[in-house]
């Protein structure tokens, strides 16, 4: 993965309580730094605001469209 890449919640980050707050929505990496969560990705919420959160990448994978 790298910085510009759309994202959503894995199976493992929807089962993790810690991202509630994220759950549903599509995100866009936008740093990616050496820490234990290196991923900086700022989520899109559905009123138009967004959310900066770092993810690790078990629990993130490439955005797909609806099926």
């Amino acid at each position: 993965m790298q910085v510009g890449d759309l994202v959503e919640l894995s199976a493992a980050g929807n089962k993790a309580k810690q991202n509630s707050e994220v759950y549903g929505y599509w995100g866009m990496i936008m740093e990616i730094k050496g820490l234990q969560h290196p991923y900086m990705i700022d989520w899109f919420r559905p009123d138009g605001t967004l959310k900066r959160v770092p993810m690790a990448r078990y629990e993130i994978k490439f955005m797909r469209g609806k099926k």
